[in-house]
């Protein structure tokens, strides 16, 4: 019987329909570390490019919240209603910003305030908001109850110098930090901030 040599070749073909792309919201830069990316309430895995893109491809729905696992240094974040028609359709792209954790490595140079909140027994609090008055400046407070503020394009206009110091100014006055948790009263305080340098804070709520 005589031999073809035919070969069937099956085609099988995807649409992208949905992109992500985790930045350092600390260095503007593409974050780094095992992030677990996923669309809430569905069992769609996405696929990592070599560009450090997470790709989800043939959704069939309109509109999906998009989680992310920030693991070790990142906190988590979740986008809520990303509806596939307001995007790109050519690049249908979401670019989704963590913010680090205390664990986080910053550089030396950063001008940081780090600190603990912790309840009147002196134990920290989890999940209390910060934030620098009149900036958009904000943190929150991790498992331990510890806490990072980063400050990112100081200018001229956000520094004096002050004998040795170069202080930090937000409209002309020392940052003040405001902190919030449901089950305390609102607190604020003026901090001193030195430019280039980590300004420690202890914070316990009587």
């Amino acid at each position: 019987m005589e031999q073809t040599g035919k070969i069937f070749i099956e085609s099988v073909s995807t649409k992208l329909s949905l992109g992500v792309y985790i930045i350092d919201d600390y260095s503007g830069m593409e974050a780094t570390g095992n992030f677990d990316v996923s669309i809430k309430g569905q069992n769609i895995n996405p696929v990592k490019n070599p560009s450090g893109y997470y790709l989800f491809l043939d959704l069939s729905g309109d509109r999906y919240n998009v989680q992310v696992n920030g693991g070790e240094h990142f906190f988590d974040e979740e986008i809520e209603n990303v509806r596939l028609e307001d995007l790109d359709i050519q690049n249908p792209i979401v670019n989704i910003a963590l913010s680090p954790k205390p664990s986080y490595k910053f550089p030396p140079s950063a001008t940081l305030i780090r600190g603990i909140v912790k309840n009147p027994q002196g134990k920290g609090i989890v999940g209390a908001l910060l934030g620098i008055k009149e900036s958009s400046n904000r943190a929150r407070t991790a498992q331990n109850g510890e806490f990072v503020i980063y400050f990112k394009g100081l200018n001229k206009d956000n520094v004096i110098q002050s004998g040795e110091k170069k202080l930090v100014r937000i409209n002309g006055k020392n940052p003040v930090l405001e902190i919030k948790h449901p089950d305390y009263r609102k607190k604020r305080m003026s901090i001193e901030v030195d430019e280039g340098r980590t300004t420690s804070l202890s914070v316990t709520y009587p």
